[in-house]
């Protein structure tokens, strides 16, 4: 519809991004016919593009501003001062339609980490239903079966008839797959179970967010907005960029949101709400749109231009908190083919495009499975001492900063981190050649000049606690905001990040895979020339591989995070934001701790947990309409 028809009446709840969250909130409101929804996304409708479409596709989306914001981190210390680009979806379906679509499940400390910072249902039992309430499994074929190796999952924790389509690829089957759990056990790693039950150390081939039927990438705008599109009470505008939430505020309560103002094409436009406004933005979006609306830090707002502050919280935009990957490139033998047949042969790419389209076969059907998680007993033996070593290093960074973490989180991670049923690191094996020297442009990461074909074994972290901000420096809202992950400004985070890429080191001498791998005359691998100085031997030198070889993993949270405001506080338990009557956050802002793992199920459960506060909150009259 036009902006001139959706701004001609009112509504009882505006979203405020259509991307992975606000499409789910948007559909779980409108089941009711007697409630008016709308939804304002600053991307367009793509639906039916064979680029979002495609399991495999996804690197053709990014750095294209139709598709991508196409965001970019100042310089990192930590990193040797490079800029990062972060790929973030503008287009309906947000960040779940660009993604890896791979599908990973935060472990149960994870989760109930959440519940000790004062959050009360929002632990892990509390969570468990609405992971299933999202999700459909699918589980693989007799052929297919015992080549993946799915034994681990367990068809009574999963979802049966949720609107997400979860599978394993029928249509492709690659080497790595068959080789890397055998691996991985070879290795000492314990047989995995279902992370569904709360750990998932091991390695294994995880699901993906793909509809085997259709085998097309299953995501919030297909799967959530799609089939209610038609409703009457529904209504979206794409293209519509928000530049701030009005308010009215009287005497010494909350501020009262009435409205939306919006642009397109330049054009203003303001929508009106009734009950509540809902900011699905996203962890740099939601901050920014609270920002704009003159929610945050009066020293910051009024900097950036902003002079009318609704609420004074310096909360807001800060606790950013990422995980990192680190990539380990090697030499792969020619005989077992990797993506730079594809990347590096237009007539290849375009064969294999075609099997796609036309048939829904071949290697853009089958996206990234090869994963695992290792906990610290595993990538350093001597648990007693890497105990203290962590201690240590904890308590020496918080007596440095006293008031850098009031919510004591790094304490609670720090002791997560020396669980042997938790995971210091996601390993993650990719088929593919990286060159980290391009950060800064996602989608050349992969390109390299590096003849042959090539692996990479990528070390995730899971729980960082190095955290940054996110802030506006101008009341545009075209403008973007100044993104600071900060990575590796907490040592933890570097230390534990170097000895879990030695441990990965150790890993590829194991078979099947190391037979796979070329090697040099001393029977070593062969990393990536990009790196150019020659395999690391201890943990200097590792810190210093680490630091020229780590980009994001693409999860970004906390700037909203959901805590008691005293601790670092934007919303509370309902996600509602302090000092308003009707504005909730709902998406992976509001995590006040970081989970293992991608986050997109993480995302799409906690939406749906939201919304039954937004209908809880509206029976019992919260919001005083």
């Amino acid at each position: 519809m036009s902006a001139e028809e959706f701004t001609s009446k009112s509504y009882d709840y505006i979203v405020i991004g259509g991307g992975t969250a606000g499409l789910v909130v948007a559909a779980r409101l409108s089941e009711d016919p007697n409630v008016t929804v709308a939804v304002l996304e600053a991307g367009g409708n793509r639906l039916d593009d064979p680029l979002i479409d495609g399991p495999n596709l996804f690197l053709n989306l990014w750095d294209k501003p139709e598709y991508d914001w196409c965001y970019k981190t100042v310089p990192q210390k930590g990193t040797v001062n490079r800029v990062h680009g972060w790929a973030r979806g503008k287009v309906l379906g947000g960040s779940s339609a660009i993604n890896y679509n791979m599908f990973s499940m935060a472990s149960r400390q994870d989760l109930d980490n959440w519940k000790g910072l004062g959050n009360n249902g929002w632990g892990f039992d509390d969570l468990a239903p609405y992971y299933r309430k999202f999700e459909t499994y699918h589980p693989p074929s007799k052929i297919l079966s015992p080549k993946i190796n799915d034994k681990y999952v367990d068809p009574l924790l999963r979802g049966t008839s949720g609107p997400i389509q979860i599978s394993f690829c029928e249509a492709d089957f690659a080497w790595q797959q068959e080789a890397w759990p055998e691996t991985c056990v070879n290795a000492g790693y314990p047989t995995p179970g279902d992370p569904r039950s709360g750990s998932a150390i091991g390695g294994f081939n995880q699901l993906t967010t793909v509809d085997p039927k259709t085998v097309k990438r299953s995501y919030s705008a297909r799967a959530y907005y799609e089939p209610n599109a038609g409703r009457e009470n529904l209504s979206l505008l794409t293209n519509a960029l928000v530049e701030k939430i009005q308010f009215e505020k009287g005497g010494s309560g909350d501020a009262t949101a009435t409205g939306v103002k919006f642009l397109v094409d330049g054009q203003a436009y303001t929508a009106k709400a009734n009950k509540e406004v809902i900011v699905c933005g996203g962890t740099i979006n939601s901050p920014q749109i609270l920002e704009l609306s003159g929610i945050g830090s009066t020293s910051v707002l009024h900097k950036a231009g902003v002079d009318d502050i609704v609420v004074d919280n310096p909360n807001v935009g800060e606790n950013l908190n990422d995980h990192t990957a680190t990539g380990l490139s090697f030499a792969v033998k020619d005989e077992y083919p990797t993506a730079e047949v594809i990347l590096r042969n237009p007539e290849i790419a375009q064969q294999a495009m075609e099997a796609y389209i036309q048939h829904k076969v071949g290697p853009f059907t089958n996206t990234i499975t090869t994963t695992g998680f290792t906990s610290l007993d595993m990538v350093d033996g001597k648990l007693p001492e890497m105990q203290k070593h962590i201690q240590t290093i904890v308590e020496d960074f918080q007596k440095a900063y006293p008031n850098a973490d009031p919510a004591g989180r790094n304490v609670l991670l720090a002791r997560q981190l020396m669980d042997p049923k938790e995971a210091v690191c996601q390993l993650v094996l990719l088929a593919i050649g990286a060159d980290i020297g391009n950060a800064g442009l996602p989608s050349k990461i992969f390109t390299h000049d590096a003849p042959g074909n090539w692996g990479t074994l990528a070390v995730c972290s899971t729980r960082s606690l190095s955290r940054g901000n996110v802030h506006i420096e101008s009341s545009d809202p075209t403008k973007q905001p100044v993104i600071d992950p900060a990575y590796f400004s907490h040592p933890l985070d570097m230390d534990m990040t170097a000895r879990a890429m030695i441990h990965s080191m150790s890993l590829l001498t194991y078979e099947p895979l190391s037979s796979k791998l070329k090697k040099d005359s001393e029977g070593n691998i062969i990393l990536h020339p990009s790196w150019g100085k020659g395999v690391p031997k201890n943990i200097e030198e590792m810190k210093d591989f680490v630091a020229a070889n780590t980009i994001t993993e693409y999860h970004p949270v906390g700037t909203c995070a959901m805590l008691p405001k005293e601790k670092g506080g934007v919303v509370d338990s309902k996600l509602k934001v302090y000092g308003t009557s009707n504005v909730r956050v709902v998406d992976a802002s509001i995590v006040p701790t970081h989970v293992q793992g991608n986050i997109v199920s993480l995302v799409y459960a906690l939406a749906e947990k939201g919304v039954d506060l937004i209908k809880e909150g509206q029976t019992n009259g919260v919001n005083g309409h």
